[in-house]
């Protein structure tokens, strides 16, 4: 939505770019606030949609890190929206950030895993002490359980088809891998991209605030045919009886 209200105010209005900025800040905030309200909502009072072993109007793991990447990306743009002659590079980080922390998140707990750590404390469903898994994983169970209305019964059935499935484990590992390098890559270029003087600041701002949607619709379709065929196979080998737990 910011890169959607921006070139047609910034080129075709006499507003001054305090007040372009005030517009496309202050309904980016409005409507992601809502979201993040009425997600919030939903775990405080409905139950049977939090992870097992959560504390009473208490969040999960997904919600967690979508509040501190939302919060980062919030800062970004008040700080650099606020000045009478607003900080336009600064901006265009938001996009940008948050890719690069999920993507953080992403190789982090890939590299937990593949170590075969213990998890330190309660991530969603997982109890502390048990093996880490990718965070594919918990994004899936916190995600189709809360926004989808499945609920626990989707936790309880993505943790037995973990336990039970070998391929599984596998496609949701190199799912983590096949985010989180290029999330990070992606994130850090449009940083640097739009952050350099050489660059227009309203060419940087399209840049930041462009290219990682895009980036995200790609490796979206990508992922979604891979899984596909993934789980094909994944269904061929159980017929097979050559899964391994």
């Amino acid at each position: 939505m910011p890169l959607v209200l921006f070139y047609p105010l910034w080129y075709s209005s006499d507003l001054a770019p305090a007040y372009i900025f005030a517009v496309t800040t202050g309904l980016f905030g409005i409507i992601s606030g809502l979201e993040w309200a009425y997600r919030s909502w939903q775990l405080w009072r409905q139950e049977w949609v939090r992870p097992f072993g959560g504390k009473k109007n208490g969040f999960d793991f997904f919600h967690i890190s979508y509040t501190i990447g939302y919060t980062i990306a919030l800062i970004e743009l008040i700080v650099g929206a606020a000045p009478h002659d607003p900080f336009v590079r600064l901006c265009a980080m938001p996009a940008p950030s948050f890719i690069v922390f999920f993507g953080s998140e992403l190789l982090l707990f890939s590299i937990l895993h593949t170590l075969r750590c213990k998890t330190p404390f309660q991530i969603s469903s997982l109890p502390k002490g048990v093996p880490v898994r990718p965070m594919t994983y918990t994004i899936l169970e916190d995600v189709i359980a809360v926004d989808t209305g499945a609920g626990r019964a989707y936790r309880k059935a993505i943790n037995e088809r973990y336990e039970a499935s070998h391929a599984f484990r596998v496609l949701l590992h190199r799912v983590d891998l096949f985010w989180s390098v290029p999330a990070l890559l992606v994130g850090v270029a449009c940083m640097v991209v739009a952050g350099v003087p050489q660059v227009p600041q309203t060419v940087g701002y399209g840049i930041g605030w462009g290219v990682p949607p895009l980036w995200v619709g790609l490796w979206a379709v990508i992922t979604t045919f891979s899984v596909q065929h993934f789980l094909r196979k994944e269904r061929e080998e159980w017929e097979k009886g050559v899964d391994a737990v």
